[in-house]
């Protein structure tokens, strides 16, 4: 079945507010109902090649709670309804590319739908037997559109990560354990070959919680061909350096090799070049290195841009303390790859709430003219656009 959007219910719902002073950002909300709204992720933004974005809106915070599936066409600040009775998590973005993934509740069963976001036509992809959606995290989508790699909670505290090929509609386990929870898989942004994992060593669901019971042993990342045929145990966290993975990672556009930040447990780490908490590892070699040299700031949510010049992430003040940053909302900042120069471009503002769909999650539109984030300025989440100022990008580069 495909469906097609009806084209002329685009609305303009789009709010000015002070540009930021800290380098005259133009910043613009996006989103104005009163709903919970969130820009999905930034690991793999759900932006198209075409600076369209899907957002969702919820009026309950919850992970599998339903709401409403929009796009934001962000060329020209108009917002289309794409669906209903859909869910934030279970979800797979494609990276930069022109479809989304989504599951939808159609009376008593779920289905998982593929939006084009250049025609906004709706294709159903897969259906389901049973009430219940089996996907529990957000997942990614390979960039032929063929694959979706996500989780699946076999029994309680025991966890699959799966990959779907959509052309067969079977299943490939790629790794099972406790210790898979919330593991953030991602396909590679070169052919899709390989999947990154996270492996949270030490993390366990205790009374329906997921808890660090051996912190010491540090999160690490794994990576697997989407097969199944292969794994590899990655040399950034602990005993290869003195650190553990935060839980953040971004692939770079085409390259064999990602950008991730290390926990706040731990001091920042030093690889005799520079100290700081944002990395990046070439798939092959012995460590990562450092991206920026910052050692005083925290940076968590990390994203990197269509082109794979530039990252984008959330910035705490950072006192090294052994513990979590302080949670007050944090600035956003950008920062070249190849020069190691970076830039603040705004204040997110607001609360930093305990719940993940109002966490910032910045990342770069498709033209790199813009940051989408989300803020809860306003009182409670929605999504905003910083509209950066010429030359600031072409600055990082020299």
């Amino acid at each position: 079945m495909c469906t097609e959007i009806k084209k002329d219910r685009w609305i303009k719902e789009i709010a000015y507010w002070q540009d930021d002073p800290l380098i005259g950002a133009k910043i613009i909300q996006l989103t104005g109902h009163i709903s919970m709204a969130t820009n999905i992720y930034c690991e793999d933004p759900a932006c198209s090649k075409n600076n369209r974005i899907a957002v969702f809106r919820s009026n309950r915070c919850d992970h599998f709670a339903t709401g409403e599936l929009w796009v934001i066409d962000i060329n020209t600040m108009q917002s289309i309804l794409v669906d209903t009775d859909t869910i934030w998590f279970g979800c797979f973005p494609q990276a930069y590319g022109d479809f989304f993934f989504y599951p939808k509740f159609c009376g008593d069963k779920w289905e998982i739908r593929k939006l084009c976001f250049s025609t906004l036509e709706i294709e159903v992809v897969l259906k389901f037997q049973g009430n219940v959606f089996p996907y529990i995290t957000l997942g990614s989508a390979s960039s032929d559109a063929r694959f979706l790699a996500n989780l699946r909670e076999v029994t309680d505290g025991y966890y699959e990560v799966i990959v779907l090929d959509l052309e067969t509609k079977k299943e490939k386990i790629l790794v099972g354990g406790e210790e898979f929870c919330n593991p953030h898989p991602r396909f590679d942004r070169m052919k899709g070959k390989w999947v990154l994992v996270q492996h949270n060593r030490g993390y366990r669901k205790v009374n329906g919680m997921i808890k660090c019971i051996d912190c010491e042993q540090g999160v690490s990342l794994v990576l697997f061909e989407k097969d199944g045929s292969k794994r590899i145990e990655l040399p950034v966290s602990r005993p290869f350096i003195p650190q553990g993975v935060s839980g953040h990672e971004a692939w770079i556009y085409n390259q064999p090799a990602f950008i991730f930040s290390t926990s706040p447990l731990y001091d920042p780490y030093a690889d005799g070049n520079r100290c700081g908490n944002l990395l990046l590892y070439r798939i092959g070699e012995k460590k990562p290195v450092v991206v920026v040299n910052a050692p005083d700031v925290y940076f968590g949510h990390v994203s990197t841009s269509s082109c794979g010049k530039y990252w984008c992430c959330d910035v705490w003040d950072w006192k090294h303390e052994g513990k979590d940053v302080c949670f007050k909302p944090p600035k956003i900042a950008v920062g070249s790859i190849k020069t190691g120069k970076f830039a603040f471009v705004c204040e997110v503002n607001g609360y930093w709430p305990g719940y993940e769909m109002g966490h910032s999650h910045p990342y770069l539109s498709a033209d790199n003219r813009q940051v989408i984030f989300t803020s809860t300025r306003t009182g409670f989440p929605q999504v905003f656009s910083a509209i950066l100022p010429e030359g600031f990008l072409e600055n990082l580069d020299r």
